[in-house]
């Protein structure tokens, strides 16, 4: 049985071959880093598709989100020390969990608090509209602030109540 690790791109200039039995074709798009009866292989999709029935489309890899672009010195790594590069992509994917749970964290703090204030609006009978139409220029400031606080992007869904908060902080000069 074959377990996907990773799914890797690399300079077109510098593919890879081909693992698979018979194969040896270039691959530079998506060179799927597989172990097989506990051996490292670089696979294509279609040396993938044919012999186990998945793709990187369909199949997750356990060291990678998505495909990642190599540097030469990690497309080096992949053919020479597998390994090495394989606990490099584990730590790199740690830190990114670890930095997500912090904005998440971050986020919930910032929602709760915004929340009591909310609340205190709506007790004394205020209306808390989120389709509020902003000044361009406090919308704008508004979204940096947001975007710099929380590490997000403001014009993505689910964003829009704090945009409003710190327009209003802006418009009452905080």
């Amino acid at each position: 049985m074959a377990e996907l690790l990773g799914v890797f791109e690399v300079d077109k200039e510098k593919r890879v071959r081909c693992q698979a039995p018979s194969c040896n074709h270039a691959v530079y798009k998506a060179v799927h880093l597989l172990s097989v009866e506990g051996a490292f292989k670089l696979y294509g999709s279609e040396c993938c598709k044919k012999l186990f029935g998945w793709t990187s489309k369909t199949q997750g890899a356990s060291h990678t989100s998505g495909e990642r672009r190599l540097t030469d010195e990690e497309r080096e790594q992949l053919l020479h020390n597998t390994a090495e590069l394989l606990a490099t992509l584990k730590a790199e994917q740690a830190q990114l969990r670890a930095a997500t749970q912090a904005k998440l964290t971050a986020l919930k703090t910032a929602l709760a608090a915004r929340g009591s204030v909310v609340g205190t609006g709506r007790a004394r009978g205020e209306r808390h509209m989120l389709g509020t139409v902003l000044n361009a220029g406090i919308e704008r400031q508004a979204k940096e602030r947001v975007r710099a606080r929380y590490q997000v992007d403001p014009d993505m869904a689910g964003w829009r109540g704090l945009v409003l908060a710190e327009a209003k902080k802006i418009e009452q000069g905080e």
